[in-house]
């Protein structure tokens, strides 16, 4: 059973999110984790997937102009009702904390939701790092820029990837029980 991980990274910081994901969902027994960019993706091979995860870097709180055109390439998909049934996760990254990571992500969802697709909530225990940096449309991270091009590219911190690995295999898990 395969769930994609598509990401739409300008700079690399929201591909280090979804390294995290991936690495969550391939923790799901029978579950293989596809990570993809979404440049390097054909519409169609989503058919086959039990469940997709996307993710973008936000711009003024929207997904990123490379996710906006991926999403113009899944109208066959959506005529078909290729997406239909699948469970769907979405994660978001943004360069400030007023940066609209929580908007980003729920405009992400907005096409699994055209498509029928199941979304699955970030939601867990409420400790600390939940508190902090959990947020229940998804994963997300909030990555400073670098300070010059010099210095090494600023990631997510650890509590962020942790919360995106256990997002990953909580949207990984679903998927499988929809496909039984």
């Amino acid at each position: 059973m395969k769930v994609y991980i598509l990401h739409a990274s300008m700079y690399g910081h929201t591909e280090i999110l979804a390294n995290a994901v991936t690495e969550g969902v391939n923790q799901a027994e029978g579950v293989e984790g596809i990570l993809k960019s979404v440049e390097d993706t054909d519409p169609e091979e989503l058919r086959d997937a039990a469940g997709i995860i996307w993710g973008s870097s936000g711009y003024f709180g929207e997904p990123n102009p490379k996710m906006a055109t991926f999403f113009s390439k899944l109208g066959g998909l959506w005529v078909s009702g290729g997406l239909q049934g699948k469970a769907g996760g979405v994660f978001a990254t943004a360069s400030s904390q007023h940066g609209g990571v929580e908007n980003v992500c729920r405009a992400l969802q907005t096409p699994m939701q055209h498509h029928g697709m199941i979304l699955v909530s970030n939601t867990g225990p409420l400790n600390e790092d939940r508190v902090n940096y959990g947020n229940p449309y998804g994963a997300t991270s909030v990555i400073p820029v670098e300070s010059s091009p010099e210095a090494p590219m600023n990631e997510p911190n650890n509590s962020e990837m942790e919360l995106a690995r256990q997002y990953g295999k909580l949207v990984a898990e679903a998927a499988a029980k929809l496909a039984k």
